[in-house]
Formats: C-alpha cells, sequence, structure tokens
C-alpha cells in the first residue's frame, strides 16, 4: 500500500531514520496550522482563512492560529 509522503517524512538524517516507524499523514491531524492548511486543500492563505471563518473553522488558541479540519467544509 502507498503511503502519502509528507512534510514529516523528511529526516535529517537517513541512516539514523527507523523504516518501521509510523508516520503521520495530514489526513490524521485535526488541528492544521496555515501551511498545513495551504499544502493539504492548495490554496492560498488567504483563501483558507476566508473560508475557515465563514464555516467556523477557524481556531484560535492564543497567538496561534489554526484550522479544524472536521469543522465545515474545511
Amino acid at each position: 500500500m502507498n503511503k502519502l509522503k509528507t512534510l514529516f517524512d523528511i529526516s535529517p538524517d537517513p541512516e539514523t531514520s527507523d523504516p518501521q516507524e509510523t508516520r503521520i499523514t495530514l489526513n490524521e491531524i485535526t488541528l492544521l496550522s496555515k501551511m498545513q492548511a495551504v499544502i493539504h486543500y492548495n490554496l492560498g492563505a488567504s483563501s483558507i482563512r476566508r473560508i475557515a471563518e465563514d464555516c467556523g473553522a477557524l481556531v484560535r488558541i492564543g497567538k496561534r492560529v489554526a484550522y479544524h479540519r472536521q469543522t465545515g467544509t474545511i
């Protein structure tokens, strides 16, 4: 079964990486950062923010802004 490649698959040192190590894909993350949302939905940051605000998927934790994947359409 082919596995989705993510930004987390890049290992700084290939000799120390464990091939049995499990990787997290963007489909498994509930709260996405701005960059993760841009990559996952292939939209610009402004479009992502506007859509998230419209459907209630914008989550603010202090100064951090995250996008809830399972709320609304985003």
